[in-house]
C-alpha cells in the first residue's frame, strides 16, 4: 500500500498504520477512538518503611496485656488479650517464639478450628512443642467477649487485628515473659 493512500486512509476513524515493511505499509484495523499519545512514565511512590522489628514480648496476666517493645526497649505496641483459665493457666516464665505459622490447626480436647491465621507458637521453658501459642481468636470476637479476661485453654488470644500486626515484626527467637 502505498504512503498516499495510508495517508488517506488514518483520516478515517479507527484506522491506524502500524509501520512500515519493504516499503509497504502494514495497516491496523483498531475499534474505538485513536490511541492516545503515549503518557510519561511516572516514578513509584516510595515504599513505607518496614516494619519495625519486635524485640521481646510481655504479657501480663494480672493485666491480661500482650505489650511489645522495640530494640530500645521502647514500647511500640500494647493490647488486651485472653489468657488461660484457672483449669488450663498459661504458665509463667521466660520462653521464645519457637515456630511462626502463617496459619495452621489447632485441636484440643472440646475443639477442633481447621486453620487459624498468623500464629506464634512459644518454646523453652520446659514446654513441649507448639503447645502455648499467641493467636487471634476470632470466635470470640464473633461472640462478642472482650479481651482482657480469661478464657483459654492456656494460650494467649489476641485480636485478629493484634496477630496482624505481630506476626509480620516478630521473628523465631524473639523473648517472650510471661509474667503474674
Amino acid at each position: 500500500m502505498s504512503e498516499k493512500i495510508c495517508m488517506r486512509l488514518l483520516l478515517l476513524p479507527g484506522l491506524a498504520v502500524s509501520g512500515f515493511a519493504g516499503g509497504s505499509a502494514v495497516l491496523a484495523v483498531t475499534t474505538g477512538p485513536p490511541a492516545l499519545p503515549p503518557v510519561p512514565h511516572l516514578a513509584a511512590p516510595p515504599l513505607p518503611p518496614p516494619p519495625v522489628p519486635v524485640a521481646r514480648l510481655l504479657i501480663d496476666l494480672s493485666e491480661q496485656r500482650l505489650t511489645a517493645f522495640d530494640g530500645h526497649n521502647r514500647m511500640v505496641y500494647r493490647k488486651p488479650v485472653s489468657t488461660g483459665l484457672p483449669a488450663t493457666p498459661t504458665p509463667r516464665g521466660d520462653f521464645t517464639v519457637a515456630t511462626r505459622y502463617l496459619a495452621t490447626p489447632m485441636t484440643g480436647a472440646d475443639y477442633e478450628i481447621p486453620s487459624v491465621p498468623h500464629v506464634l507458637c512459644l518454646g523453652g521453658g520446659g514446654l513441649p512443642p507448639d503447645s502455648i501459642c499467641i493467636h487471634p481468636s476470632p470466635w470470640q470476637e464473633e461472640a462478642g467477649q472482650a479481651y482482657g479476661v480469661p478464657r483459654s485453654h492456656g494460650c494467649i488470644r489476641t485480636t485478629t487485628a493484634t496477630a496482624r500486626w505481630l506476626f509480620p515484626r516478630t521473628e523465631v527467637g524473639t523473648p517472650v515473659r510471661i509474667q503474674d
